[in-house]
């Protein structure tokens, strides 16, 4: 469902305008509803349709919160969590608190998950994309791997 990464703007008030093709995606499965949360490993957001993030946060919910790292996961995540409404111009007005997590000022990048999109400081994004790069040239089992698909 969400593919491709989109360069963005966020503006003074922190309002970043969706992506038409992703913007139809989000009326046509949520008629708008989005949540958006921390990403517990990358300092990044994690934007959902309604229906897809019901399905994570049940999933977050049965997880047995006796486990003091599995309850900081769901204080972190579900604590996090915004519900947003795309305006009538297809804007999100992000809150603060998630904008100063991800480190959002200007420039951002959407990132297509297939279920999710991932909202990244511009920057964060091409230092993070360039460590993967390197990564993934530096490490031969993920080059068999790769070697394997077909691109």
């Amino acid at each position: 469902m969400f593919r491709g990464i989109s360069s963005l703007s966020i503006d003074p008030k922190g309002r970043l305008a969706m992506p038409a093709k992703y913007r139809e995606a989000m009326m046509d499965k949520a008629a708008g509803q989005i949540v958006i949360t921390v990403d517990h490993t990358d300092k990044c957001l994690l934007v959902y349709p309604l229906d897809e993030w019901l399905a994570v946060e049940k999933t977050l919910m049965s997880l047995p919160n006796v486990n003091r790292r599995v309850r900081n996961m769901q204080r972190l995540i579900l604590g996090h969590a915004a519900e947003l409404e795309l305006d009538a111009q297809g804007r999100l007005l992000l809150p603060a608190p998630l904008r100063e997590y991800a480190g959002l000022d200007k420039k951002a990048v959407l990132v297509g998950q297939a279920n999710k999109l991932e909202l990244w400081d511009a920057d964060n994004w091409e230092a993070a994309r360039a460590a993967w790069l390197q990564e993934a040239q530096d490490d031969a089992e993920v080059n068999d791997i790769l070697n394997q698909v077909s691109m």
